[in-house]
């Protein structure tokens, strides 16, 4: 079934269109039809053919005509269609005249602001006598909107007709009235990829569940995307077994002639296995004889099915028992045979909190689920065939023992976070675990925060307590950003170039790295040794939480450039905190830094892991800057780690094509970096806009707006009146992370200490852990 909701008898995608599903980026936006090389299929847009007139009811003034909506250019945002600014007055119109009927099935429009609440879509033979095509009111989820009629209408004229528009003060919005247009576009035929129908699931002769592929005309092919839960619907189209019915956001490319679109997301509903399941129906508890608290026999006992326990994150599925599972002093921790080692880690986890209920030391041993007696709680592996990749876990709970599965480690360590919030309510409660099974899994790949220890160190004490309140809420991902330096622009110290040199700088991780006087880049009052950094990330790594290191260069590097002065930028004061790109030697002396960190028998940072190369903020040039990248990412994946870099493309011209392939960017400005360009340029995707993820003690952004959080979703990018949204079925949109920016350093820095850095981390976390999981 489509992602579709009905208002007024027509159906409207309230969807973020992608740029390049319709093929059209940069300087391809002005041209008459949309056609790319590589992207995309001709189609004709009827309001930019010849004859056509467009008219409106009015203009802000000269500079927003009407013509200006129907001009191809729907990026300038000098290029637009504004009514006049009347408080109380929402109605509003934007007529095309065809030189000759036409017919529309499909409208596209692209707002300039968020600010209409309610619409009309009309056509018209005369002009005159208005037949209703569509209707829609609400709250804009983005700038760009599509809209699906119902059927077919025809005319001379269409018009959109504004009934409402917000009167909120947030965004200015009472104050500006108007209603502006980027750029409305006209279709006869609505895009194959909004159109498509979406197979009722299949069972194969051996049962197994799988979604078939929707049919295309000939002439087009059409693959599979991917799905918000591969953990349900996997990249084969293999539909895992469920435990209970579950909507899953589907998508899918269709391509011709080496062109291609990209659809909206589709809703599949996933029904529960009941071939898998079947046996594990709740049974009632038939026991007999058993006195009440009066000391009377009860006969007549009603099955009570067990509700789904509330742990945080809330679980993916739960399917409920009866009765339940009452840890004993004699239970034990049954590691699965020849994997004990791997689940060492998840074992360590539970022990403290069986303690805790039970008084008793429990004891580990080996074993197979055969040999698990009344109170053992069983670890070990579950093949594939569940679906649970490298997150899930599987978990029965029973009133005998309790079953604990998954394919990785990490699933394993999450599932033992489960049981230990369960046993922890159970030592609340009535000292019972509720009986049932549970399959639980994330939506989102990357589930994080970042702080800044560059700019004020921070100790390993408080690092630590970060990664346990990080575990606990089965968010995986801590960047530590390793330097970093007084904003110069606000130091007091950028009247000149020498005294710019002067400000606060920080380097918080051993390093050898020394200019020709002996002088080296580690802080003298604060910094991890390598052999603290290397005994955190793999404590840390036990409790399921990856440890990503930032060395952000080529800016925010005060604490090289003042060791290196030969290498800065330096051509005025605000900008010495910059690497100059131009210079022989600058890349050298970057990679040799990390070279450091990446090498060697036992390196530093982890093999296989993810770092993260920094590239925020560079106001040098552009081509440089581009190619620097280029030479980062090539290093440090040749070392077998994964890239993750800052989003500034956006801001850094350049012809050099920056590599995006298996490469992560972190946005944190949506006017560094367009989330849209950088999707379809091929970026992974993680979501820390500024806006809503910056933590900035005493600064700006004190703390998270909680309140406005219920409503953010990690793949709507949203920054005052523009929104853009990323589809959710892609693994390219991997996730979110918060951020705590030490920025104040030097002026606001007062009280705020490391307790008050836990508190601001920890209020958000267990809202933004339920909206990742």
């Amino acid at each position: 079934m489509r992602k579709t909701f009905k208002i007024g008898g027509v159906v409207l995608l309230a969807v973020l269109l992608l740029v390049a599903v319709f093929g059209l980026r940069g300087d391809d936006l002005i041209k008459e039809t949309q056609e790319d090389a590589s992207r995309g299929f001709y189609r004709e847009n009827l309001a930019r053919l010849p004859g056509v007139k467009v008219t409106a009811d009015s203009v802000e003034n000269e500079k927003f005509g009407a013509s200006l909506a129907v001009d191809g250019n729907r990026r300038d945002r000098a290029s637009r269609w504004s009514s006049a600014n009347e408080a109380g007055q929402p109605e509003h119109w934007l007529m095309v005249e065809f030189p000759e009927e036409r017919s529309v099935s499909f409208v596209r429009l692209y707002w300039e602001r968020l600010n209409v609440e309610g619409f009309v879509l009309e056509a018209s033979e005369d002009g005159e006598n208005w037949v209703q095509a569509a209707d829609w009111e609400g709250e804009q989820e983005a700038n760009a909107q599509s809209i699906v009629l119902d059927k077919v209408v025809n005319g001379r004229f269409f018009r959109i007709r504004t009934t409402a528009v917000s009167t909120a003060e947030e965004n200015q919005y009472l104050y500006y009235q108007n209603v502006s247009l980027l750029e409305m576009e006209l279709y006869e035929e609505v895009p194959l990829v909004y159109c498509l129908e979406v197979p009722e699931i299949q069972v194969k002769e051996d049962g197994s569940r799988y979604l078939p592929l929707p049919v295309v005309p000939e002439g087009y092919e059409i693959s599979f995307i991917g799905a918000d839960y591969e953990e349900i619907i996997g990249e084969d189209g293999t539909v895992y077994p469920t435990l209970e019915e579950k909507d899953v956001a589907v998508g899918y490319r269709v391509s011709r002639d080496g062109k291609y679109e990209d659809s909206p997301a589709y809703t599949v509903t996933v029904p529960p296995d009941e071939r898998i399941w079947e046996t594990e129906q709740p049974v009632m508890d038939t026991q007999e004889g058993r006195a009440d608290e009066t000391g009377e026999e009860e006969t007549d006992r009603e099955e009570v099915v067990n509700s789904c326990p509330e742990v945080t994150p809330g679980l993916s599925e739960w399917r409920g028992k009866n009765g339940c599972f009452v840890p004993e002093g004699t239970g034990r921790l049954v590691l699965q045979t020849g994997r004990e080692e791997e689940l060492l880690g998840a074992a360590e986890n539970l022990k403290g909190a069986w303690k805790s209920l039970t008084g008793y030391e429990a004891e580990v041993v080996s074993g197979t689920e055969d040999s698990l007696g009344k109170g053992d709680i069983y670890l070990g592996f579950a093949d594939s065939s569940l679906g649970l990749k490298e997150e899930g876990y599987f978990c029965d709970i029973s009133g005998e023992n309790i079953r604990l599965k998954a394919e990785k480690q990490q699933g394993l360590i999450w599932g033992a976070g489960t049981l230990m919030q369960l046993l922890e309510k159970a030592e609340e409660g009535d000292g019972g675990i509720p009986c049932g099974l549970i399959r639980d899994y994330p939506r989102y790949a990357v589930r994080g925060f970042a702080i800044d220890i560059g700019r004020k160190m921070v100790s390993m004490d408080t690092l630590k307590q970060i990664v346990l309140y990080m575990s606990e809420n089965k968010m995986n991902n801590l960047g530590i950003h390793l330097n970093d330096n007084e904003i110069l622009s606000t130091s007091g110290k950028n009247d000149s170039i020498a005294n710019a040199f002067t400000a606060y700088a920080g380097f918080r991780l051993e390093s050898e790295t020394r200019n020709k006087k002996g002088e080296g880049i580690t802080s003298q009052d604060g910094a991890l040794t390598k052999e603290e950094w290397k005994e955190f990330t793999r404590w840390a790594e036990e409790k399921g939480v990856q440890v990503v290191p930032e060395i952000d260069t080529p800016a925010h590097s005060l604490a090289i450039t003042r060791v290196f002065p030969e290498y800065a930028l330096a051509d005025e004061p605000d900008n010495v905190d910059h690497l100059d790109l131009s210079k022989n030697g600058t890349l050298e002396l970057v990679q040799n830094i990390w070279k450091e960190y990446l090498e060697g028998e036992d390196p530093v940072f982890p093999e296989e892991g993810v770092v993260h190369i920094g590239l925020d903020e560079y106001y040098g040039s552009g081509e440089d800057f581009r190619r620097f990248a280029n030479e980062m990412i090539d290093m440090v994946q040749e070392s077998g780690r994964s890239v993750r870099l800052w989003g500034s493309l956006s801001r850094v011209d350049g012809k050099t094509q920056v590599t995006s392939d298996k490469v992560q960017m972190q946005i944190w400005s949506t006017e560094w970096a367009d989330p849209e360009d950088m999707y379809e340029a091929g970026f992974s995707i993680i979501n820390s806009l500024n806006s809503s993820l910056y933590i900035i003690p005493g600064g700006g952004y004190d703390r998270l707006d909680t309140e406005a959080l219920r409503q953010w979703e990690p793949n709507r990018f949203s920054t005052g009146t523009q929104a853009e949204v990323l589809p959710v079925y892609s693994g390219r949109m991997a996730g979110a992370i918060y951020c705590l920016w030490n920025d104040t350093i030097g002026s606001l820095d007062a009280g705020i200490t490391e307790d008050g850095m836990l508190e601001r981390f920890m209020e958000p976390l267990p809202l933004l852990s339920e909206k990742l999981w």
